[in-house]
């Protein structure tokens, strides 16, 4: 389904059509949509129709036309659909099949809905829970194998702070969602700072006990 371009890729977005009508439902209206606009080409990389098929839009090699001011290292995904309910399993399951793609070929790649960046309600479906994306809008990629620890077992890890490594490191990288190396380095340290701000708490990069917990339950509510 992807082949990875050459221009950096940080950032994924998702979209829908606005369109229930079944003669919309193909990457040719929306290009000729797109060139009514002005446009060069159809603004997005990939179409999925209804029935789940995967139709090409623009060069993945080249910058897309989506999300106004937030185009630049991205790639456009839009799903063919204006009602939540009129959505499809088979367009679901393409999604998931080709954002597996995408993000087994990026270390660091995150996933976002148009809604993030726009006032529009694009899509309106529940992409996070459709992808199963965490609080940073990565793919849970740290499979469920990871196993919870007991708060007594909890209680029992160590404090940890930039320039810590080991197991426990690994660990913390496993609940933040990041690449696992055991390093705890400047990337570490700004996931923990965003988790932290997430929670409310002062941003440092400091990893205490009731951080560990935090950071436990956050992955129970998100994968009971």
């Amino acid at each position: 389904m992807f082949t990875k371009p050459s221009r950096k890729i940080h950032r994924v977005f998702i979209h829908c059509s606005a369109s229930d009508h079944q003669h919309h439902d193909n990457i040719q209206t929306i290009k000729d949509w797109h060139l009514a606009r002005g446009f060069s080409d159809v603004g997005y990389h990939f179409f999925i129709q209804k029935d789940g098929t995967l139709e090409y839009g623009r060069d993945s090699e080249t910058t897309p036309a989506a999300q106004k001011g937030h185009n630049r290292n991205t790639l456009a995904i839009c799903m063919h659909g204006l009602k939540e309910a009129n959505f499809t399993q088979a367009q679901f399951d393409t999604l998931n099949a080709l954002a597996v793609q995408i993000d087994h070929n990026y270390e660091n790649i995150s996933f976002h809905g148009h809604c993030e960046v726009s006032s529009k309600a694009c899509p309106v479906f529940n992409y996070q829970k459709v992808l199963h994306l965490d609080n940073y809008g990565s793919l849970y990629k740290n499979d469920r194998a990871l196993t919870l620890l007991p708060d007594n077992d909890i209680d029992e890890l160590p404090d940890l702070l930039l320039g810590s490594r080991g197991e426990a490191v690994e660990l913390l990288q496993k609940l933040l969602f990041i690449k696992i190396d055991g390093i705890f380095g400047p990337q570490t340290s700004r996931s923990v700072k965003a988790f932290k701000r997430s929670q409310q708490l002062y941003a440092s990069d400091v990893v205490k006990s009731y951080i560990w917990k935090l950071l436990m339950e956050n992955k129970r509510v998100m994968y009971p």
